[in-house]
């Protein structure tokens, strides 16, 4: 999910209202979808334009298939590991209950932590 549109290509609005379901129980209001490049231009995902959305959130079960990848979650970081060559492939770390990916992993910008001071 996403809250940046011109991360997003191949954009289509939905014609009729979409809620996804978030965690505190509340629903947000999806207004499209499209597609966004994970690691390369090779590897594309589908992704869900939530305009008000206050962050980017990647499924994990949607990244371990699509980059055939495990993800290493510990109580300061996570780790993203190619499955075949063992290399890490990805990063991030935890921050007020989150996990966020580092600017220096190679996902997408648009998931990539900002923090403003």
């Amino acid at each position: 999910m996403s809250n940046k549109l011109t991360s997003i290509d191949n954009f289509k609005s939905f014609v009729h209202h979409t809620f996804v379901s978030v965690a505190n129980g509340k629903n947000a209001y999806v207004k499209g979808k499209g597609k966004i490049n994970l690691l390369s231009s090779k590897i594309e995902s589908d992704v869900l334009f939530l305009h008000s959305f206050p962050f980017q959130l990647l499924s994990v079960s949607k990244i371990t298939a699509t980059l055939n990848c495990e993800v290493i979650f510990t109580s300061s970081k996570v780790v993203f590991q190619d499955l075949v060559t063992k290399k890490m492939t990805g990063e991030g770390f935890f921050l007020h209950g989150l996990y966020y990916i580092s600017h220096k992993s190679p996902v997408p910008r648009i998931f990539q932590a900002t923090i403003n001071h």
